[in-house]
């Protein structure tokens, strides 16, 4: 190229390796945590705080902070986080000084000393989201204590509606009035408070973590006149219907063991992400005399915690959305392939068979994607993990009611038309042991909460409906 001295090509090409390393992966080395939010990652910025303000587009692999106005690349981003210029940015990214030798990067002392303080500021906002947490978790926690067993209430008869019989679920409570929030208001004086769009009752859903202990609120608000039997909460600026199901506190990591093992070791867990779907099997199961004694149906609350964050987003092969300037882009979802370091529901070790159940009524390829991606994730040697899909357009909760309509004939599986028989274990001839276990408050030695019967009830009658009502779609060892 005329003109062009080596040395110039040189530069260019080390610039060029500065500006291809990755936001995220800068961002990691440095021990930068973010959260997947859509099409981002999001967290508190690593240099002014907040909670939220600083982002990271994956597919863009560009970041931005809000409270700052700064964002661009790889180069920017370190231009930022250590003061530096373009020169030292480049030469921090790319391990070498640049090779006209120019730079004015920073000394080792003086990169260590700038480590040294943006760690102390992540400890600081750690420490303090913690604090933050703990408050919620202690004001969750009192509602919790303030409700009752859900034996004679509602929330049974929510449960019976769809016909599930009340499991005696230390895990599951009723409280018979409990404001449903949504969005904000603000007051004559400017100050924003949480705007009330429903009050009524709820089945509250106690999330524990690996070790037992209380750690949020999974809320279902009830509406028995309505067909199944939730609550239609309609937000007034949109005419939207919002889902009667909100979750406070932390989930990541805990689970909502619905019905745990009578026997005290878990052999073989039904997992999955929604309390009903979860009830739905162990109802067929229980009516049709499955032993289930090393069994437990725990109940992940979502399907981004029953199989944790992807390591990296896939173009779905149809859906395609509208950006900003009407132009239709194709839209990412999270793929098969699991980040390990992130944070997800754990499965007892002992558990030798895991039959993760997936929804047919949710978008398809989103739900195989993080089904794929729990089978990765909760594998283990000597452990068959296997997905279990009810049928298209249909839930675990439609395959039961089927079931049981006044139509269907007496003893017959009601998902008999293609199902398949490997969705319940060996039968014996051992009731369903229906107690949970305890959920302690975490601080202070603070007594277990007692929250239901721990005698199991009669097996119900009625067809084994969803014991034979899923195709198996997955096998790893």
């Amino acid at each position: 190229m005329s003109g062009t001295s080596s040395a110039d090509l040189a530069f260019s090409d080390w610039v060029a390796e500065a500006r291809a390393v990755g936001v995220l992966d800068e961002l990691g080395r440095r021990g930068v945590a973010l959260k997947r939010a859509g099409s981002e990652m999001v967290g508190p910025c690593p240099v002014c705080g907040g909670r939220d303000r600083f982002g990271v587009h994956v597919r863009k692999g560009i970041w931005h902070c809000r409270h700052a106005g700064r964002g661009g690349d790889a180069i920017a981003l370190v231009e930022y986080l250590d003061g530096a210029d373009f020169l030292a940015a480049c030469e921090t990214l790319t391990g070498r000084p640049p090779p006209r030798g120019e730079g004015t990067r920073a000394t080792p002392e003086e990169l260590a000393a700038r480590e040294e303080e943006r760690r102390a500021k992540a400890a600081e906002r750690e420490a303090e989201n913690n604090r933050y947490r703990e408050v919620e978790r202690r004001k969750i926690y009192g509602m919790w204590g303030a409700s009752m067993p859900i034996a004679g209430t509602p929330a049974a008869d929510y449960l019976g509606g769809r016909g599930i019989p009340d499991p005696r679920s230390r895990a599951l409570r009723f409280k018979a009035d409990l404001a449903f929030c949504h969005g904000e208001e603000e007051d004559t004086d400017g100050r924003k408070y949480a705007r009330v769009l429903h009050r009524g009752p709820v089945m509250l859903a106690a999330i524990t973590g690996p070790d037992g202990h209380f750690r949020g609120l999974h809320m279902t608000w009830i509406d028995l006149s309505r067909r199944k039997g939730k609550a239609e909460i309609v937000d007034p600026d949109t005419g939207e219907v919002l889902p009667a199901k909100k979750m406070r506190g932390s989930k990541l990591g805990g689970a909502i063991v619905l019905v745990p093992a009578w026997s005290g070791m878990a052999r073989t867990v039904y997992a999955g992400e929604g309390i009903e779907t979860l009830l739905s099997v162990w109802a067929a199961l229980v009516a049709a005399g499955v032993d289930l004694r090393d069994t437990a149906f725990i109940c992940a609350a979502d399907l981004g915690n029953l199989a944790g964050r992807a390591m990296e987003s896939i173009v779905h092969p149809t859906d395609k959305v509208a950006d900003k300037r009407g132009h239709m882009r194709r839209v990412h979802v999270p793929g098969p392939v699991p980040d390990f370091d992130s944070p997800a529901m754990l499965i007892p070790p002992e558990c030798t068979e895991l039959v993760l159940l997936a929804d047919g009524d949710s978008e398809p390829f989103f739900t195989r994607m993080a089904m794929e991606r729990a089978t990765a994730r909760h594998a283990a040697p000597g452990r068959t993990v296997r997905i279990a899909w009810a049928p298209p357009g249909q839930d675990f909760n439609d395959v039961l009611m089927e079931a049981l309509a006044p139509e269907q004939p007496a003893g017959t599986a009601g998902v008999a038309n293609g199902a398949r028989e490997d969705l319940a274990p060996e039968q014996g001839r051992s009731p369903v042991a229906n107690g949970a276990n305890d959920v302690p408050e975490q601080a202070g030695g603070t007594p277990a909460v007692a929250n239901g019967a721990h005698d199991a009830p009669e097996q119900p009658a009625g067809p084994a409906g969803v014991a034979n009502g899923a195709s198996q779609h997955g096998e790893a060892a």
